[in-house]
């Protein structure tokens, strides 16, 4: 068994989890799956969470936009112009093709274009390729214990970027940054793929950090560690 796998194992149990952590790697060759379907990527999240292998590519993705977020397809003056059209007239999430560009181009959202031919979307616990990114769809109270691990040795503040596409947040952002980010699951995405939960948002760790959250469970109360001292204890010494 592959680390990542024993990993996801471990989280799965721990946090009690609705689904499994989502392994997302870029790749040149596809894996073994039983489903040439197509999915927009958020689609690919929910159903690698739910259990199926999914091989993503330029072919195979539903969703213009999210295809040239996560660097499947490079966006040409063409797909731009048609995104401005449909984000400001379509869907209304932008004002203004200003306030459009700006978001972009503001953004720490830099598509990762010639990365990968396929982006691998697996169960943690089954993923057969070591992950670059790993997703977790959960509700605050689990994002909250996730926080917690991942910060119990580094200590460090954790700095997240909300704005933007599903996609971008849960895996364009973090893959290009190296840090962990949330993703709010945005209004398309949650009108696209109702079995997202309202609760529901998206915590992604980065896989070389997941490492230090996994041996941080046996010794932070967010895992398995029992209590040292209460407060009134500690405010009575």
């Amino acid at each position: 068994m592959m680390k990542w796998q024993d990993y996801g194992k471990t989280l799965k149990e721990v946090l009690q989890l609705e689904g499994s952590p989502v392994a997302v790697t870029y790749t040149d060759e596809p894996v073994s799956n039983d489903s040439s379907k197509g999915y927009a990527v958020c689609g690919a999240i929910a159903a690698a969470r739910r259990g199926e292998v999914i091989n993503l590519s330029a072919a195979n993705c539903s969703c213009l936009g999210g295809s040239g977020h996560v660097g499947l397809a490079p966006r040409s003056p063409e797909a731009f112009s048609k995104l401005k059209k449909f984000l400001v007239e379509g869907e209304k999430l932008r004002g203004s093709y200003a306030a459009f560009w700006r978001s972009g181009n503001l953004s720490s959202s830099h598509p990762p274009v010639g990365l990968g031919r396929y982006i691998v979307f697996s169960p943690l616990e089954r993923a057969a390729l070591k992950p670059d990114l790993v997703l977790f769809v959960v509700n605050a109270e689990t994002a909250s214990r996730l926080l917690a691990l991942a910060n119990y040795e580094p200590g460090m503040p954790i700095r997240v970027e909300l704005t933007g596409s599903t996609c971008a947040t849960a895996i364009t952002i973090p893959l290009a940054t190296g840090n962990i980010n949330l993703s709010l699951i945005d209004t398309s995405s949650r009108k696209l793929v109702p079995e997202f939960k309202a609760e529901e948002l998206i915590f992604t760790v980065p896989y070389f950090r997941l490492q230090l959250l996994v041996e941080s469970i046996p010794c932070c109360t967010a895992g398995t560690a029992e209590m040292g001292m209460s407060f009134d204890e500690v405010m009575k010494s």
